[in-house]
C-alpha cells in the first residue's frame, strides 16, 4: 500500500471519528438545553403559578396546605389543577420547527401567548415560558423560553391535542365548586327556614355533644324526640355537596336575587365561618310550556338557583342537594 493511500485512510478514519464526536455531544447538548426544558418532573417544587394572556386575564394559583387557592380568594377547582399540575409535569419537546417557519411562529406567539410563571416555596420564579397556538396538524403546541428567540413544537405524552386549553384563566373553570364539604363535628347548626311554609322550618343547634332540633318559628308546635338516626343522617349529608355551574352571567340574575326563596339554609361552623344558599326552584315545564308534576301530583323540579352567600348564583341539582332540603317533619 503506497503513502498515498495510507494517507487518505487515516484522514477519513480521523474524520468519521470526529463526526461521531461531535453528533454525540450535540445530541447531548440537545437534550440538557435549558430553553427546550419545560417540563418540571419534581412537581412537588412548584408552589405558585402565575398564568396571564394578552388580554389582561390573570390567575393566580398558590399552594396551600390541604388545597390550591385561586386569586388569593377561592379555592381552586381539584380537577383544573390537576390537570395543569400534570401538564407542566410531563410536557415534552416533539420537535424543532423548520427554520424557514421559526420567524412566523415568533410572530404568533408574540402576538397570542400565554405567559405562564412557576414559583418554588420561597417565591422565587424559576421558570417562565409562553404558550402559543396548535400545529396545523392540531397535534402540537407552539412554546418559547422567556429569554430564547427558539420555539418548539410540545407535547403531552397519552394526550392528543391542544395543551394551550390547560392553561386556562377563565374564572368560572377556576373556582371549586363545591358548596359543602363538612365533618359532622364541625357543624354548630343548620337552620331551614321554608318563606312559604313556616311550618317545615326548623333549626338543628349543637348542644355539647348532641343537637338539639326545634322549630324556627313560635307558631310551630315542638314536636317529640327525633327518630332514631334521623339526625345524624341529615347532618351526614353535607359532607360533599357540589353545585353543578356558576350562573353568575346568567342574563336574569338581578330578577332571579330579588324573588322570594324557596328556601333559606344556613350551616353554622364550629369555627365561626357560615355558608347561606337562598334557593330559587326551576320549575320543569313540557313542551307546550305547561308546569310538569311528578307523580304525586307536586311540581317537577330537578334544579334550583342558588345564592351563595349572596356573593354567588349557582346552579344546583335536586338530585344531589335533595338529601339536605328537609322540613321539621322529616326528623319524625
Amino acid at each position: 500500500m503506497n503513502n498515498t493511500l495510507r494517507l487518505l485512510l487515516l484522514f477519513l478514519l480521523l474524520a468519521g471519528g470526529t463526526y461521531w464526536y461531535t453528533q454525540k455531544n450535540n445530541s447531548k447538548t440537545t437534550i440538557s438545553k435549558t430553553d427546550r426544558n419545560f417540563a418540571i418532573p419534581n412537581i412537588e417544587s412548584v408552589h405558585k403559578i402565575f398564568i396571564a394572556d394578552r388580554n389582561g386575564r390573570t390567575a393566580t394559583l398558590e399552594k396551600k396546605s390541604t388545597h390550591w387557592q385561586y386569586n388569593k380568594k377561592w379555592k381552586a377547582s381539584p380537577s383544573a389543577i390537576q390537570n395543569l399540575l400534570n401538564t407542566i409535569q410531563k410536557v415534552q419537546l416533539k420537535y424543532i420547527p423548520p427554520n424557514a417557519a421559526i420567524e412566523h411562529i415568533v410572530k404568533d406567539i408574540a402576538t397570542n401567548n400565554i405567559k405562564v410563571e412557576l414559583y418554588d416555596k420561597a417565591g422565587t420564579n424559576f421558570k417562565t415560558y409562553y404558550v402559543g397556538g396548535v400545529t396545523n396538524d392540531e397535534l402540537g403546541t407552539y412554546m418559547i423560553m422567556e429569554g430564547s428567540n427558539n420555539p418548539y413544537v410540545t407535547y403531552m405524552p397519552g394526550l392528543e391535542g391542544s395543551l394551550r386549553i390547560r392553561y386556562i384563566l377563565d374564572e368560572w373553570k377556576w373556582r371549586d365548586k363545591t358548596i359543602f364539604e363538612e365533618q359532622m363535628e364541625d357543624i354548630q347548626s343548620v337552620t331551614m327556614e321554608f318563606p312559604k311554609q313556616k311550618s317545615n322550618s326548623f333549626q338543628l343547634h349543637r348542644k355539647e355533644k348532641d343537637f338539639e332540633l326545634t322549630p324556627l318559628f313560635e307558631t310551630t308546635a315542638k314536636r317529640g324526640t327525633p327518630k332514631k338516626g334521623q339526625v345524624e343522617k341529615f347532618l351526614r349529608g353535607f359532607d360533599k355537596l357540589v353545585a353543578e355551574a356558576f350562573e353568575n352571567g346568567h342574563p336574569q340574575r338581578d330578577s332571579i336575587i330579588q324573588q322570594l326563596p324557596f328556601c333559606i339554609l344556613t350551616l353554622q361552623r364550629t369555627n365561626g365561618a357560615q355558608t347561606e344558599l337562598r334557593l330559587h326552584p326551576i320549575i320543569k315545564k313540557d313542551k307546550l310550556g305547561r308546569p310538569m308534576q311528578r307523580d304525586d301530583e307536586k311540581l317537577l323540579i330537578e334544579r334550583y338557583y342558588a345564592n351563595v352567600n349572596q356573593e354567588d348564583l349557582m346552579l344546583i341539582q335536586e338530585l344531589v342537594f335533595g338529601k339536605v332540603l328537609w322540613g321539621y317533619g322529616y326528623f319524625f
